[in-house]
């Protein structure tokens, strides 16, 4: 018996991954990227081996990229603590990107404060982070943040953008893949994993209609990525 279920392990890891969930109908009308100085410092907070490569385009030639993380791995350059990040000076970083980050520090008003202090006078920020979004532990989950929420975390900055990218058929394909994944698993976490899968082929189409539905009225109501583009005032 286990002899088959080790057979059946191996055959199921050799299908190809299920697409994604991820589809940004949108971009921030400010691109992060375009407002830095010649050979930028930028700062990649909780990135792992992202290297600041996101959907509003890969850092500036020159530009020196640090990408910042709680553990040592592949890609990171600084091992630090984001709500304390000691060995960074004050104004001493052109821009600080964080990608889905915030959700899973203890503070973070703190994180925030943390990146006003290490961005130069004019420092560019962008920090996007999910609102209707499943419980993802790495490695815990503590917050959500709406599109009106991110404005009053950045209040310290100079709004130049915000909003969301990722609209109502977006957010729920990616809820209604882990509601069934649940529904179907018969209290089974492998069952639940297998079914995570399945229906992320099942529903892959529909997170397209946010071409559509993602710029209606009232798509708000429904909608994660939550973003915001600011800037470092001069004291």
């Amino acid at each position: 018996m286990s002899a088959l279920v080790n057979f059946l392990k191996k055959l199921y890891h050799t299908l190809p991954e299920p697409p994604g969930s991820y589809y940004a109908f949108r971009n921030a009308a400010v691109n992060p990227y375009e407002m830095l100085p010649e050979n930028p410092i930028i700062f990649d907070i909780g990135s792992k081996d992202a290297r600041g490569d996101y959907s509003f385009g890969l850092p500036p030639a020159g530009a020196k990229v640090i990408c910042v993380d709680i553990e040592a791995g592949p890609g990171v350059d600084l091992v630090a603590d984001a709500h304390n990040m000691t060995e960074v000076e004050d104004n001493s970083v052109d821009c600080v990107v964080t990608i889905s980050t915030l959700e899973h520090v203890r503070y973070p008003q703190k994180v925030v404060a943390e990146i006003h202090r290490i961005l130069k006078p004019g420092g560019i920020v962008y920090i996007n982070v999910p609102f209707m979004f499943p419980f993802h532990a790495d490695p815990d989950d503590y917050y959500r943040f709406s599109h009106r929420g991110i404005d009053i975390l950045c209040e310290a900055f100079e709004r130049l953008d915000s909003g969301f990218d990722r609209g109502p058929a977006s957010s729920m394909h990616h809820l209604s893949v882990h509601f069934f994944a649940i529904l179907f698993s018969f209290n089974s976490k492998t069952l639940y994993g297998i079914n995570v899968d399945l229906f992320k082929w099942l529903f892959f189409w529909v997170k397209y209609l946010d071409k559509i539905i993602g710029n209606y009225k009232m798509a708000y109501v429904i909608h994660t990525g939550s973003y915001f583009v600011g800037r470092k005032q001069a004291s």
